[in-house]
Order: C-alpha cells, then structure tokens, then sequence
C-alpha cells in the first residue's frame, strides 16, 4: 500500500459497471493507490469488465454476506481490520463516488480532523457538474476518512456494537453507524464533500427492516430513548443536516481543491430544450428554469419521484418547498409523454402503502405534510396510482391559493373529476 494516499472501495460488477470504473480511475487519476475488496467469483467478472489483478483484493467468502443472504456484500469489520494492519491514513468510499479533486487529500483531511464521516455532491450526470451548485446529499454518508490511529480505534470500538459483524457496503445502515461512531467516539466530524460527486440513481435498499441492529447501536451511541429504527434513521439524517451546517467552514476548505479530474464539461441537452414550463402565480420568477427542465427530464426518463426530491430544493428561491414541489411535479404531468397516462387507485397486493404512511405520522407535524406528498407524488409517478384520500389531504393542509390552484390543475391533468 502506497504513501500518496489509499482508498478502498468495493465495485459491485453486477451494478452499473461502466460508472463504477468511471469512478475507480476517477481516484486513480487524483493520484491515489485504489482497491475494491471482493470475494474471488465476484472478482472473476471485474478482471472480464477490464480491472486488472492489482486492483483487486480478494476476501475470504465468510468475511462477505453470502451466507446470510447469497449475496457477496462485503463486510466492513475485516476490511477495517485488514486496513489497520497497514498502518496509513485511507479513505473508504462506495464504488459510485466520483473524485472531483486532482491530487491526494488524505493529508489534507488529517490536518482538519483526525476522521471523517461526509456527504457527496448530488449531480443529475457526472457530465454537469457545476461547482457552483452546492446540492449535497445529506440522507447517506459515501466516504469516510480514518487516520492510522483512528483505524486502531475504530476496531476496539467493534467490539462494543451489536451490528459491528452485520455492517456490509449496500446494506442500509452500515453508514449511519460509521458516522455515529466518528463523532462520538473517534473525535471526527461529519460535513459535506464538494470535492467527490455521485450520480443520482434508484435507491436499492429494499427498505428498513434491517436497520433494527443499527438503530440499537446508534441510540446507545446519541443516548437517544427511541430506538425505533424508522424514527432513528431520521433522527440522524437531520443530525448529518445540523452537523454539515455547522461545519461549512471545513467544506469551504474542501472546496478549494475542486477539479473536474476528467469529468465531462460537455452537457447532455437531449430532450431538455423541448421542455415548455407553464407558469401560475408568477412561481417561474422564482425558478432556475434551465435547472429545472433538467430535473423534470430526468424525472421522465428515469420514472422516478425520487429524484425531483433530491434536486428540487436547488431549483428555486422564495419559495416554499410544497409549492416548490407541487409545481415541478404538475409541469411533470403537462410533458407531452404524461398526456396518455392512465391511472388507479388499486393499489398491488403487498404493497408498502400502508407503512410509508405510518412512517410519515411518526414525523414531527413541521415535516408530516412535505413526507405524505412525497408518498402521494412517488406513487403517481413511479406507479400510476392517484390516492384521491392523499390529496383532499393535501388540499386541507395547503396554506395558501397557489398551492390548491396548482392541485387543482394537477387534478386535471389526471382527468378525474
């Protein structure tokens, strides 16, 4: 392992290869020695994808998740064991994480805090990346940096964590418990990353039915009463919030090593010249209008709320985040491609309705309203379901005329009565 720097990483190659090894030479080009741990059949297919033998450290398969699930997900634990046997300062990072720096920042890191837990910059395309745009996904944490000392830490502090054995990359959780773990028992911090990007996707977790674990250790860490996991899991995404603004000062030091490290500057426009955005109540004065052709297109190709979500916030100014929302997403529905949509109110047997519900009534009442229109928004646009109980809920709970103007409208685009 090399002194300018090493990060370990763990390309999935049954994932988006072609990214992920965008974003493995990404750090190779910033001047870092780069590993992916996997298990040696998964190893197999990266050697097919064009990594070579040196890029590729191999795990035994018990140090992976097949056992409990047929999946070779890396475990964290014997990674961070293998690491500490080195004795140099390393950066973990998921496989999707673009390195917008040029030269090595391991040294850089360790003379802010001795660790760190940090957020990524969110991009629509690793091909439009403005350095300007400060979107940062604060509901993750993508990369961490352990000093040699905190790495010696951090592995008596397994000991004493119930999840420690269960903590996998592409296992919600794992994450949550890292940061946890940074800022209170590793003296780290956690703030924002404008120096690393991701490109936004479809979240893969299958939900928080294996968060319990986490939650356990991670209220034990915050001494927090609630162990609830869903309560937990939001808990600490608004701690990662509050934490990152109070560390905008070290993100503004970060800032300043941003390179495009061969990033594209060339934007791809296809489709989004074509977007005509229709105006009520003079919302579009308050509007990046470029900014929010492109997320509506995206919204369209990728059918997926999701994404409006992450990006909507950085689309407008004076305005507020329901009618922010409420919209992109009938100007979504005014796209010519949304005009022969049929929709129902059936919903699939199995279906998560009900608990993304229950979910939402478990938030403070200053956020209930935002969550159940992202329920009642994912579901018509991810799955043609319009809930006619979702929206009178919402048409109650506007607080002001644009707002139901525009779910009027969004009413009849629809084409219910």
């Amino acid at each position: 392992m090399s002194n300018k720097g090493f990060v370990a990483t763990t390309v999935n190659p049954f994932g988006d290869i072609e990214n992920q090894t965008a974003c493995f030479q990404s750090w190779k080009r910033a001047g870092y020695s780069v590993k992916t741990f996997n298990a040696s059949k998964e190893a197999d297919l990266l050697l097919k994808n064009g990594f070579n033998n040196q890029d590729i450290v191999l795990l035994n398969e018990n140090d992976t998740t097949y056992a409990k699930n047929s999946k070779y997900l890396p475990k964290v634990r014997p990674i961070i064991e293998q690491l500490a046997e080195s004795n140099q300062d390393v950066i973990i990072t998921n496989s999707d994480i673009f390195a917008l720096h040029a030269i090595p920042l391991t040294g850089v890191l360790k003379s802010l805090a001795p660790s760190f837990a940090i957020t990524r910059r969110e991009v629509l395309s690793l091909s439009t990346v403005n350095p300007r745009d400060n979107e940062f996904y604060r509901g993750g944490l993508d990369l961490f940096f352990l000093s040699a000392e905190s790495l010696q830490q951090l592995k008596r502090e397994f000991q004493n964590c119930e999840a420690a054995d269960s903590m996998a990359f592409g296992v919600p959780g794992w994450d949550y418990l890292m940061g946890a773990l940074i800022e209170q028992r590793l003296n780290g911090q956690i703030c924002d990353g404008p120096i690393v990007a991701h490109q936004y996707h479809k979240n893969t977790y299958s939900g928080l039915d294996s968060f319990d674990i986490y939650a356990r250790d991670i209220a034990k860490l915050l001494s927090l009463e609630n162990a609830d996991p869903y309560w937990v899991a939001n808990e600490y995404a608004h701690r990662i919030d509050e934490l990152c603004k109070a560390n905008v000062q070290v993100r503004s030091s970060l800032q300043s090593f941003y390179h495009p490290n061969g990033s594209s500057k060339l934007e791809d426009a296809s489709g989004v010249s074509a977007i005509s955005l229709r105006d009520v109540s003079n919302v579009l004065n308050n509007a990046d209008v470029r900014k929010l052709k492109q997320v509506i297109h995206k919204v369209q190709t990728e059918n997926d709320w999701g994404l409006a979500n992450q990006f909507i916030p950085g689309c407008f100014v004076r305005t507020t985040p329901l009618t922010s929302k409420l919209f992109t997403l009938w100007n979504f529905l005014l796209l010519p491609e949304q005009q022969n949509q049929r929709y129902s109110d059936q919903y699939p047997e199995g279906n998560l309705h009900g608990v993304a519900i229950q979910n939402c009534m478990k938030l403070p009442e200053n956020q209930r309203d935002s969550a159940i229109f992202d329920v009642f928004a994912a579901e018509l646009v991810n799955y043609n379901i319009f809930n006619t109980r979702l929206f009178d809920y919402l048409v109650w709970s506007c607080t002001n005329n644009t707002q139901i103007d525009i779910l009027e409208r969004i009413k009849a685009c629809i084409g219910v009565a």
